[in-house]
């Protein structure tokens, strides 16, 4: 094993004196090593190593010793008694409104199929609509730690922009989402069971882990539900290592677990600040981000390694902000007769350009991103008047139409075919490349128009961070230079 840096050798030191640790971790800084080296210092206890995804987990698996169990938070909480419900076929909203009889929990039993209300523009909401909210409020309690679910727990979707309509819409969502639980709790229940719902089930059941030492991995994108069973682990050593500057997922329920293990237990908090991704010209641009997001850490850039910054006409990944933003550049891609591969896959893609499609020929959609909009003329609207990342979307729809949409996304290729790699921001994490260009949808933000002032979102701060972080060796970062602009941050 690789001889540990100070900085590591302080985490192990503090392991030993068995307090509980919070690890703030940079880019590239060697969070799985150093906790390989505090379970490989210390074989007497039992450990639980909790990753990310799975294919993290296998990989720690074959590397920790073999007194540390490595899982994911679904992992530990899977049960075989839920098995043959994971593996029913694909359930749409519409087969979930029906099986679940949407109209009958309403009480309008002998309604035609669609439900009246005042939503934007005269909207109709059918029950697959309602349904498809529904499911969405369950996920998005599955995330949280509450044990009830309740009005704030129901999304907020675009196009549903006024006040009289949102309370409407939680009004039809609620009933259905309670019942939907209820369903999902029943061993013979008619809805399709997620990996998030089980999760829920034992996280309410007051799971205590039979370990020593829990050891959580990228503690900063940790939803609370998974974040209240570890800190509920009091018979536990507990350590938590992640990068707070890297918290990208707060739209989907995850929240920085590194913030409250400090809170709540009083963990001393240590860094890692020596990357070994990448050499010092890279890590002054990371370090450009951390400043303007107000965060605390710093990062060296590794000697051995020699990075640059400027401009590159072959990357070998683009990394954009948005799905519209790397659907372009697909398309651009394959037009030129280049072998594309996306992060992801092409799925995301064709379910976009599907909901387009069903409303251009005047047919509803349940697809998150348009389902609160009654035509496709009403998209175009909104994009126009509002959401600019959506007019990109827009615009390559109108060009190019569904079909040629789909057809691009069924051309992709696997990564260890292609000449290209594209990939949203979200999906680079944990990714890296030798030589990276950011796309031109990271868009500078617009002034306040009360004080002048350029206000950045952190996320947005956090998402460019983690952009820049996924180079090697060759970062193209131009796209980004309005950062020289930022006067204020903003929560």
């Amino acid at each position: 094993m690789v001889d540990p840096t100070p900085e590591q050798r302080d985490a192990i030191a503090t392991y030993g004196d068995g307090l509980d640790l919070v690890l703030q971790a940079g880019a590239g800084c060697g969070k799985s090593s150093t906790l390989k080296m505090i379970a490989a210092s210390d074989r007497r206890r039992r450990m639980t190593y909790v990753a990310y995804n799975r294919s993290i987990a296998a990989d720690a698996s074959r590397s920790f010793p073999s007194t540390v169990l490595c899982k994911t938070g679904h992992g530990l909480a899977f049960d075989q008694r839920y098995g043959d419900r994971l593996q029913r076929p694909r359930q749409t909203a519409h087969q979930a409104a029906q099986a679940l009889d949407v109209r009958s929990i309403l009480g309008i039993i002998g309604a035609t199929p669609s439900i009246p209300t005042d939503l934007d523009r005269q909207q109709a909401m059918t029950s697959k609509v309602i349904m498809r909210a529904a499911l969405d409020t369950v996920a998005r309690w599955c995330h949280s730690s509450d044990t009830e679910i309740t009005a704030r727990h129901v999304p907020h979707y675009d196009g549903l922009t006024k006040k009289e309509p949102r309370a409407q819409l939680v009004a039809l969502v609620l009933p259905v989402a309670r019942a939907a639980w209820g369903d999902l709790l029943e061993e013979d229940g008619v809805l399709n069971l997620s990996h998030d719902h089980y999760l829920k089930m034992w996280a309410l059941s007051g799971p205590k882990l039979p370990t020593d030492v829990v050891l959580l991995d990228e503690a900063q994108d940790t939803n609370d539900v998974l974040s209240a069973v570890l800190l509920a682990q009091d018979h536990a050593q507990r350590i938590a290592v992640g990068d707070s500057a890297q918290q990208i997922y707060s739209w989907r329920g995850a929240n920085d677990a590194l913030a409250k293990f400090v809170q709540e237990l009083a963990a001393p908090e240590l860094t890692l600040s020596q990357s070994f991704r990448f050499g010092q010209a890279i890590a002054d641009e990371a370090n450009l981000w951390l400043r303007t997001i107000d965060a605390p850490l710093r990062l060296t850039g590794y000697d051995a390694c020699h990075s640059t910054v400027g401009p590159v006409d072959d990357p070998d990944a683009i990394l954009c902000r948005t799905n519209s933003g790397a659907m372009g550049i697909v398309m651009e891609a394959l037009e030129a007769g280049r072998k594309v591969a996306l992060v992801g896959g092409g799925g995301d893609i064709k379910r976009l350009a599907w909901a387009a499609e069903a409303l251009q020929d005047g047919r509803p959609t349940d697809h998150p991103e348009f389902m609160a909009f009654p035509s496709w003329d009403a998209v175009r609207e909104y994009a126009e008047e509002e959401d600019g990342s959506l007019k990109v979307l827009v615009k390559l729809i109108d060009e190019h139409g569904t079909d040629q949409i789909v057809a691009a996304a069924d051309g992709l290729c696997n990564e260890q075919q292609a000449e290209l790699v594209v990939s949203t921001a979200h999906k680079a994490k944990g990714r890296e490349w030798p030589k990276v260009r950011i796309h031109s949808d990271f868009r500078a933000p617009k002034p306040d128009q009360k004080t002048g002032h350029v206000l950045l979102p952190k996320e947005e701060g956090r998402l460019a961070y983690v952009a820049v972080t996924r180079a090697r060796e060759v970062l193209d970062s131009t796209a980004l230079a309005w950062v020289h602009s930022i006067t204020a941050v903003r929560a």
